[in-house]
């Protein structure tokens, strides 16, 4: 498999620079010149289609940039339902969800896995070129869409909201000047019906609307493992937007929309994937078992990895191991109970003997925990654009939302209370942007104002009865609670130029200033229905642990904030905090986008640009024993070299897109480990100094009959930590998730497989009146890891393997596309693959992909 793959990715990039060199000595033919019709056309031809990456109307194939764009007809064909499904036509693209189901976007391996509600992404996703904010708010993405434009790269100069890895806008379809109306029906396997629908047209000569709604319900397709009748996993969610076209005067035209989603699906269950504490040497393990009170029947031996976990200096040595295996094997025997705990050897066993899974369906879970997500969203978008002359315009754009939060995580993946969490919250944002834009017969030009600001809530409640984090030095702590509140807000002001030099030559250039002011308040404590407030004994016994210090003497009440202080930010060393942590970063940054383009007579484009971008700092949502656990990572930092290009061939019958690129990061934002005393290895955001991406992507589009199109793409990445990463900035050495410390110099980005690539083939012909038609695509994404490894800090536990899925399609339709009746089949092959591997505190987990899916869809359209 790994040759074929090498081989395709050869002769991809072979293809795609070739057929570059190719294009100028081919006839001319005529461009690809889309209309504005064409953007609502079921097909885009030959890979090219309407966008507004640069905020007017352009041919793709005339944008000196990376960009890929899919109608809603392709998205509909090729079962993207959502961002998650953006990894079947976006190559270098990943999705996965942080420990608390929050989604990941990566783009060339520029992401951040984090799990505040509150935290700016990565990678920015719009809807109509107004952010979301944050991930947690992906509402009704994929509701009644025109299209989905994916920009790759540092985004800032032309759209609000400054990004790292790039932009992500969902184009919604609009208010239309006459009578439409349409809906899709559709039924799959696990009983998930799905069933939306449109009506749109003009109400009077200056007023149109449109009002679409959507419901999905059903596909529970995971199953316990122990209780084969317990299922979960199904959807139930309804999602509604009413948007409204108003043309009060000539030169003034408003756009205003109202969008609402209801979700009270399943939380997904994540699959157990083993625990540490079942590691022995031969020696330990037959000790251990010698003694009926000790004895461990999941034990096995694995003596390089227990000597290392066992050895003080070795890299991966915890000097809690050994306590913590202790006493839950003792539980498991019933030697170490706890009187106030149901069920505590039977929580042991779970934790230490739950089987693993074998396909996709399979998860385990507490009984009787996960229940339905209690999540609402509600955005409100207001645009006004007002012509102050032909050439002039001045716009302004507005929106309002709110997420909120209600729902549950089994951050063990057993039967056990090992950590059973409750997640609560709220995100509230606003955003303005002011901009006028303008334009010559050789200049086009845009500056403008933004102004954001969010604010979040994010409460957690966590239940370990049955983990090792539960009485470590003899004293029960059943359950602890949390409250994070941040809030971000940002000023920026950009302004962006495109100038053709002369004949077929355009430069641009583009400059971004912004100020960022972020909060946070931190209180982590014992939660009031607890009955036996026990915090102040347990804290003051682990004090001289934790910090080396004797015991604190300070007085903790319930409710009072528990971790101790660092000496900083006006905390005591040594002693609990008592009061809300509050904390403060301001920042500000110069982002820019230099880059020219060359067009030749026959229609091939080629491009650089240099670009710089800047994602801002952020507050993380972690329960902390120590307040050092609590400081922000700083801004990140890329800059992003990149040339490429895109060529018509064959007299339209073949279009090659290539680029090659190379990102300088800067501080990459990521989520690493602390090895605390007694609890093990506990969470802390963190900066990496300096690390590098480079890689190569081509894609193709074919059309060689009449009815037949072929298309391909792929990216190749190489991510490297390049500069020494060690220690956080207060000099704390940083562990992966299996436990190293040391220099992960060398090390590859989390979550950036060095390969990926789809390929779709539809063919159609019209028989009778009628448009039969049958399809199918494959995806590939190759192997990453969840954590840094390089050559000594293993991390073999968070490896993700590579694999690839198959979809099939056929149907039948109207051949004036009034109606299509479509039967489908998704990952055919009922592949079992992994999208994200974590750490709980005593167990690791993993997050599996859908199994295979096949159903109908029923689509139609009245004009």
């Amino acid at each position: 498999m790994r040759t074929s793959v090498l081989f395709c990715t050869v002769s991809l990039v072979t293809l795609s620079f070739s057929a570059a060199a190719l294009a100028q000595a081919e006839p001319r033919a005529e461009a690809v010149q889309p209309t504005s019709d064409d953007a609502h056309a079921d097909r885009p031809e030959l890979g090219d289609i309407v966008v507004t990456a640069q905020k007017r109307e352009q041919s793709l194939a005339n944008v000196g940039m990376t960009i890929q764009a899919a109608s809603a007809a392709t998205l509909s064909d090729r079962g993207v339902q959502g961002p998650a499904d953006l990894v079947k036509i976006v190559p270098g693209f990943t999705y996965t969800e942080g420990i608390y189901a929050t989604p990941v976007y990566t783009l060339r391996g520029i992401g951040l896995f984090e799990s505040a509600f509150g935290g700016a992404p990565a990678v920015a996703i719009y809807t109509d070129e107004v952010p979301r904010n944050v991930p947690i708010m992906s509402g009704a993405l994929d509701l009644d869409l025109e299209r989905v434009e994916v920009l790759k790269g540092p985004q800032g100069t032309l759209f609000g909201q400054s990004a790292t890895g790039g932009a992500i806008n969902y184009i919604v379809a609009k208010p239309t000047d006459h009578f439409e109306a349409g809906g899709d029906l559709g039924y799959e396997r696990f009983g998930k019906m799905s069933a939306s629908g449109f009506v749109s047209g003009p109400l009077t000569d200056s007023f149109k609307a449109r009002l679409a709604v959507g419901a999905v319900q059903g596909g529970a397709w995971q199953r316990s493992i122990s209780r084969p009748d317990d299922e979960n996993g199904a959807t139930r969610r309804l999602q509604g937007r009413l948007s409204i076209d108003w043309k009060p005067v000539d030169r003034l035209r408003v756009q205003a929309s109202l969008t609402g989603v209801r979700d009270r699906s399943d939380p997904i269950a994540s699959q157990y994937a083993g625990t540490n504490f079942n590691i022995y040497s031969a020696s330990a393990l037959a000790a251990a078992n010698a003694d009926p009170a000790t004895a461990n029947p999941y034990g096995y031996v694995d003596e390089a990895r227990y000597a290392g976990i066992t050895t003080p200096g070795s890299p991966n040595y915890d000097a809690s191991f050994l306590g913590r295996q202790a006493l839950i094997v003792a539980r498991m025997n019933g030697v170490a109970p706890i009187p106030s705990i149901p069920d505590l050897a039977e929580g042991s066993r779970e934790l230490l003997g739950t089987p693993l899974a074998t396909n996709a369906r399979q998860a385990e879970w507490t009984p009787g925990f996960l229940r339905r997500n209690h999540n609402d969203y509600y955005q409100g978008i207001v645009r006004a654009d007002y012509d102050l002359t032909d050439d002039i315009a001045l716009t302004s754009l507005s929106a309002l939302a709110k997420q909120k939060m209600n729902y549950v995580a089994d951050l063990d993946a057993t039967a056990a209370r090992g950590i059973d969490s409750i997640l609560t919250g709220n995100v509230r944002s606003f955003n303005q942007e002011l901009r006028l834009a303008g334009k010559t017969d050789a200049l086009h030009w845009i500056a403008g104002a933004t102004y954001d600001n969010i604010r979040a809530s994010q409460g957690f409640l966590y239940d370990f009865a049955h983990g090792t984090l539960n009485a470590p030095v003899g004293l029960p702590i059943e359950y602890t609670q949390g409250d994070i509140r941040t809030s971000q807000k940002t000023y920026a002001a950009f302004g962006n130029v495109e100038y053709e030099v002369a004949g077929n030559l355009t430069v641009q250039a583009g400059l971004r200033y912004t100020k960022n002011k972020l909060t946070g308040s931190y209180c982590y404590f014992e939660p009031s229905f607890v009955t036996t407030p026990n915090f102040t004994t347990t804290f003051g016994l682990l004090s001289d642990v934790l910090r080396g210090l004797p015991p604190f003497t300070t007085q903790v009440r319930q409710g009072d904030c528990l971790p101790l202080g660092d000496g900083q930010n006006g905390t005591t060393l040594n002693a609990p905090q008592i009061s809300r942590l509050n904390l403060k970063l301001n920042q500000d940054n110069w982002s820019f986008h230099l880059g020219a383009n060359y067009k030749f007579d026959q229609g091939t484009l080629i491009y650089a640009t240099i670009k710089q971008g800047y994602k801002a700092g952020l507050f993380s949502a972690i329960g902390a024993t120590v307040t050092d656990e609590y400081d922000p990572a700083v801004q990140e930092k890329v800059i992003a070299y990149e040339a490429g290009f895109k060529a018509p061939l064959l007299n339209g019958r073949l279009r090659v897109n290539g680029a090659a690129f190379y990102y300088d990061y800067t501080n990459k934002q990521v989520r690493a480990r602390l090895l605390v005393p007694i609890f093990g290895l506990l969470e802390k955001l963190v900066n990496v100094p300096k690390s590098y991406v480079w890689g190569l992507e081509g894609e193709l589009f074919a059309e060689p009959v009449d009815g037949l199109t072929l298309n391909g793409s792929a990216t190749y990445l190489k991510s490297r930590v390049s500069g020494t990463f060690r220690t956080t900035a207060d000099g704390l050495p940083v562990y992966n998730n299996q436990g190293y410390t040391g220099d992960f110099k060398g090390s590859a980005l989390p979550f950036t497989p060095k390969f990926s690539a789809n390929a779709d083939v539809q063919y159609e012909w019209t028989a009778g009146g009628l448009k039969p038609f049958v399809g199918a695509g494959i995806r590939y994404q190759g192997g990453s890891n969840a954590t840094f490894e390089n050559r000594i800090l293993l991390a073999g536990d968070f490896r993700i393997p590579g694999y690839e899925t198959v979809d099939v399609r056929l149907g039948l339709g109207a051949e004036d596309d009034s109606w299509k009746l479509t039967a489908f089949g998704r990952n055919v092959f009922n592949k079992y693959y992994v999208v994200a591997r974590n750490i709980g505190l005593d167990t690791n987990f993993q997050t599996a992909g859908a199994p295979a899916t096949y159903g109908v869809m029923l689509r139609v359209r009245i004009r």
